[in-house]
């Protein structure tokens, strides 16, 4: 190993030492042929401290040949330490962000409970357990949320103006409405990603603004709010799969998907990063509220709302005086974007087409309408201190407006208002069989307009 390699990984070796599981590492460069299955028994002896192998691993790999250094770099970036490999090796293929796959990291030890943002569903055990679903009535956030100023995450400032009456069905319109007048509104589920293991990713500023408005803002809007913050991919399956019990009888549902995202190559599907740094893409949460899945809510209006970026390109148009230029626009300062240059493939290959409904009167899919907060191929941009650009300007419409204007229009507004007030970010909107209008209503319930 060539001097500035064994450099390398003295100046890292706290960081290997304390930041590394140590069996997967020994599996790995036990594969790669770095040891020798003979030469891998002292770490896997028991009778020493784990801390004490992972030191005598590192010490080892610097006298096991030219090669060893490029598989160490290499073993790491398969298991997602990407801000090792750009520490150690800064040119190599596998660093920071520009690695093409990703395999699980270790399941970690149980360990006291450190994380700010750890779901609100579950709790750290040896042994894991599906999280449990858990409704979250609007409360002001802790006081140890660092990533945003205190003023930012103050109750919300905009008041949700009620309905005065209820949208009547009319036979002459094309589009009947769906029913949305008694006390179980609707179900707000918000699965929210900000920190990521082993740095993978980094921090989701801003985020817990746009839990702490959302939560506000649907509470108003009469519905029971359900958060699940950081989730690693098994677990968000796992919700996903217990969500029929926790939706039975609503009138509506919105199901709001936040973290950084990445366009799926050669489809318009886009994945989505979980805790523990697995991708789950959007098209396989929304199979778990089909037809099919959830026969419970068939009819039932389901409203997607993804905050994330779609790719990489930050590209617009910048009208200037005397004709349209392609321009630099710098972003304030404080904004960022849910995705990164280059950002990893998928292991799997190419997904399947929807599957062909089955013989029977009702869709696979129905009564589906997806909000993007960008265009596909473009990033999503959010600031630090007051959220999301795009959740942003949904708090503020769906409050002033959803009074009197079905969600369709609402959504138009919102790309209106995100438009007037940052220029440069595009919304989207999707309809899978949602043929209906859907107004929410909010403050007003028919039992109350019945009672003497």
């Amino acid at each position: 190993m060539e001097q500035e390699h064994r450099d390398a990984i003295q100046r890292n070796f706290t960081s290997l030492v304390e930041r590394t599981d140590l069996e997967s590492m020994v599996t790995a460069l036990h594969e790669k042929g770095v040891f020798s299955t003979q030469m891998i028994e002292p770490y896997q002896n028991n009778y020493d401290s784990e801390r004490d192998r992972k030191r005598k691993l590192y010490m080892d790999i610097k006298r096991r040949g030219p090669d060893a250094f490029r598989l160490l770099v290499e073993a790491l970036g398969e298991m997602g330490y990407w801000d090792l490999v750009r520490d150690l090796d800064p040119d190599s293929p596998f660093s920071f962000y520009r690695h093409r796959t990703f395999t699980p990291t270790p399941k970690p030890k149980p360990a006291a409970d450190d994380d700010n943002f750890r779901s609100l569903s579950s709790k750290n055990k040896p042994k894991p357990e599906p999280p449990k679903t858990v409704t979250v009535t609007y409360t002001p956030p802790p006081e140890d949320n660092d990533n945003a100023s205190a003023e930012a995450l103050a109750t919300p400032t905009y008041v949700v103006k009620k309905s005065l009456k209820f949208m009547e069905d009319d036979d002459t319109k094309d589009l009947k409405l769906y029913r949305t007048r008694g006390r179980k509104r609707g179900v707000l589920v918000n699965f929210t990603y900000m920190q990521f293991d082993n740095d993978i990713e980094e921090f989701r500023n801003g985020v817990d603004v746009d839990c702490n408005n959302l939560t506000y803002l649907f509470s108003e809007l009469g519905f029971r709010v359900v958060r699940y913050l950081n989730l690693t991919k098994q677990q968000t399956l796992d919700t996903l799969k217990s969500l029929n019990d926790v939706l039975e009888g609503v009138e509506s549902v919105f199901i709001v998907v936040s973290s950084h995202g990445y366009k799926r190559a050669h489809t318009s599907d886009t994945d989505v990063r979980c805790k523990d740094g697995k991708l789950i893409s959007l098209y396989d949460i929304m199979t778990y509220f089909n037809n099919t899945e959830m026969p419970g809510l068939v009819g039932v209006p389901k409203v997607f709302i993804f905050q994330m970026c779609r790719g990489t390109s930050a590209e617009y148009t910048w009208q200037a005086a005397g004709g349209a230029a392609r321009r630099e626009m710098p972003m304030p300062r404080g904004v960022a974007v849910d995705g990164r240059p280059e950002p990893p493939r998928a292991a799997r290959g190419p997904r399947p087409g929807p599957a062909e409904p089955a013989d029977t009167r009702t869709p696979l899919y129905s009564d589906i309408l997806i909000a993007h907060s960008t265009l596909p191929g473009l990033v999503a941009h959010r600031d630090g201190k007051l959220g999301s650009w795009y959740i942003q300007a949904l708090c503020e419409v769906f409050a002033e407006r959803a009074h009197d204007c079905h969600v369709e229009k609402l959504f138009t507004l919102v790309d209106s208002r995100m438009q007037d007030k940052f220029k440069v970010q595009t919304s989207s909107v999707d309809r899978w069989g949602f043929n209906k209008r859907l107004y929410l209503h909010p403050g007003l319930y028919e039992d109350e307009l019945a009672a003497p």
